[in-house]
């Protein structure tokens, strides 16, 4: 009976869309990349198995977050470039987007890192295919039409990848620390959208041609 219970929750619809939700969830309000498929089939009211059965296994559903997260971001990033406007403007959004993707969704520069740097060059791989290399790309293509129309110093592309998704991270990552030292209890959207005008301004102060 459990295994005819489990086909059957295996083949509903949504099944997939309903574990990854739970993950995103459990991420999001924890705060962190860390939990258990326990976690997930109480929060989804599924089967752990299915995880196995859809994924392969954990990390299999940590990619398939991380995918579906980054093909939105890359959506939006692919329609900022298209638009007619200054770079330090397409810019200036861009950083912004960024910070408000980790405001809803705290987890996903750590799951990038995780999934690069401790889960095998297998995941490294993957995530570089369908992440950090097209973010990267049209990162570098902001920063060439900025030096092209001359608004913008010429930087090192990878330093201002890694410098910049390093700062639109911080607030978040570093939630604990600013709870402990500053009394920020939770971070709210008037405090996002603080935080991300701070960053475009010190990033544009090194950057813009004066």
């Amino acid at each position: 009976m459990a295994g005819n219970a489990e086909a059957l929750q295996a083949r509903a619809p949504n099944t997939k869309d309903r574990l990854i939700a739970a993950a995103r969830e459990i991420m999001t309000e924890r705060n962190a990349v860390e939990f258990s498929l326990q976690d997930v089939a109480a929060r989804s009211g599924l089967n752990s198995a299915l995880v196995k059965y859809h994924f392969g296994n954990k990390d299999g559903l940590l990619l398939a977050i991380l995918e579906r997260d980054a093909e939105i971001s890359l959506k939006q990033v692919e329609k900022l470039l298209a638009r007619n406007m200054p770079a330090t403007q397409k810019l200036s959004l861009h950083m912004a987007g960024i910070i408000e993707t980790y405001f809803r969704k705290p987890y996903m520069n750590r799951l990038v890192h995780m999934l690069v740097h401790e889960r095998g060059d297998e995941a490294a791989q993957q995530v570089s295919r369908f992440f950090v290399e097209p973010l990267a790309r049209f990162q570098r293509q902001m920063l060439e039409e900025g030096v092209k129309s001359g608004e913008f110093k010429e930087v090192d592309p990878g330093f201002f990848y890694h410098a910049v998704g390093s700062a639109c991270d911080a607030l978040f990552r570093w939630h604990p620390e600013s709870r402990r030292i500053w009394g920020v209890a939770t971070i709210n959207d008037a405090q996002r959208r603080r935080y991300a005008d701070f960053v475009v301004d010190l990033v544009l102060n090194g950057l813009v041609k004066r």
